[in-house]
């Protein structure tokens, strides 16, 4: 080793005398033709550095905003070798909780790794944390918490954040209808803080109403602002129907002034749904009933949009009289393609590559199986509801959570109380 660093060292040395007797070679051509003064010239005086630093992800995949105690509990371990076992740690004490087995463990030819599972759901304490996963020659993952209720608490953050933007009035329609969806499938989860019998959010909403400008709505998203009304009035005629009935007549108007009566569209057919629920007038029915022969020349399904899904849901469970084949249209889609999903989610969110179109599509996926789940109760879709939130939140190749992007809060909130609240639909409706 010593003979190593010495041969080292002379050539360095030889290096920098070779550079200061060949110096000549930075001089100016006309200083040296000249006999003038030479003048040094750096070779540094401008690098050029084009080096990246490589972005390095744990070779241990975790949901980085943490898991229900009292459920599914799994990690992605990858690398070139899989280790036998895999240990949990309390960050704050260092203390090894829990020693597990690494499971699955297949090679991957396109990448050149082995992949295996962690499977740690037999920990069921809540109470500790924050904990990291760590293994033999692997590394270590990020932390994340174990909490009793942990989809509670996200939701409740999140509606807390949508509550503030509400109150700061920064809130968008689209968080306003998704905050009304939450509500009208899993109330039982929305506090009452006041305690007067009349959710938190229905009082923060009503003064959302309150503000909405039938006139002032045509610079803006028309058919949302009326569906948004409607389904409120809906929902608040329980708590207050002259309100309520108020709030109707101006989902009408804004309806009216901003949509043209030959118009369809996504958040039209929404609105319209709404707008026949909480009225039964046969003037927004037939306009609905319209929409068959769209479904059937256009191709359209009503899983392409959001517009057409919620709509349709709403369709679905109003008292007023439906066409029962378009009924029976929107449930075998939105139940054929939740099957189609429960075999093929997995391919979807691969861990370890990118087998999706992104977080848009992830999330529109996560929409479909909710609504599906609601009107079934599927303990598979929810395990699969919990798959995709897993994967978003950080169980993915670059160990990237995708929750912390603002602009998806809409979407992550009904899928948030859907596990928050987990009770089927029937009871809910009282069918």
């Amino acid at each position: 080793m010593r003979r190593w660093k010495k041969t080292i060292g002379l050539g360095v040395i030889c290096l920098i005398l070779a550079e200061t007797c060949g110096g000549c070679g930075r001089l100016s051509p006309d200083k040296m033709n000249t006999g003038e003064e030479a003048e040094f010239v750096s070779m540094e005086r401008a690098p050029v550095i084009e080096y990246e630093v490589p972005v390095f992800t744990p070779n241990i995949l975790v949901d980085r905003n943490g898991y229900q105690a009292r459920g599914g509990k799994v990690a992605v371990v990858k690398g070139a070798h899989i280790p036998a076992e895999f240990r949990l740690v309390d960050c704050g004490t260092g203390e090894v909780v829990y020693t597990g087995q690494i499971k699955d463990a297949v090679y991957d030819k396109g990448l050149g790794i082995y992949t295996g599972r962690a499977d740690f759901g037999e920990y069921l304490d809540g109470t500790g944390g924050p904990y990291f996963l760590e293994c033999d020659r692997i590394g270590r993952s990020y932390e994340f918490p174990i909490r009793e209720t942990r989809y509670q608490e996200l939701f409740e953050e999140l509606y807390g954040e949508l509550a503030d933007d509400c109150e700061a009035g920064r809130i968008s329609v689209e968080e306003v209808l998704a905050l009304l969806v939450a509500y009208e499938r899993y109330g039982a989860i929305f506090p009452d803080q006041d305690e007067d019998e009349i959710p938190d959010v229905m009082e923060m909403l009503q003064k959302w109403t309150e503000q909405i400008d039938p006139a002032g709505a045509q610079d803006g998203p028309g058919a949302l602002y009326a569906e948004a009304l409607a389904k409120f009035s809906y929902l608040f005629q329980y708590f207050d129907r002259e309100f309520a009935n108020a709030c109707l007549q101006k989902a009408s108007a804004v309806f009216t002034q901003t949509t043209d009566v030959s118009s369809e569209g996504p958040e039209i057919f929404w609105a319209l749904t709404e707008l026949y629920r909480a009225t039964g007038l046969s003037t927004y029915g037939n306009r609905i009933k319209g929409y068959k022969s769209t479904f059937e020349d256009n191709h359209i399904s009503c899983i392409d949009e959001t517009g057409y899904l919620f709509g349709s849901m709403t369709y679905m469970v109003t008292r007023q009289r439906v066409d029962t084949d378009l009924c029976q249209r929107f449930m075998d889609t939105i139940m054929g393609h939740a099957e189609e999903m429960s075999v093929d989610y997995q391919e979807m969110i691969d861990p370890v590559s990118d087998k999706n179109a992104g977080t848009e599509e992830l999330l529109k996926c996560a929409a479909e199986m909710s609504c599906a789940n609601y009107i079934l109760n599927n303990y598979q879709y929810t395990s699969i509801l919990e798959e995709f939130l897993h994967y978003l939140m950080g169980r993915n190749l670059r160990s990237e959570n995708f929750y912390e992007k603002e602009e998806d809060r809409a979407e992550y909130l009904l899928l948030l109380a859907q596990l928050a609240a987990g009770t089927p639909w029937q009871e809910r409706e009282g069918v």
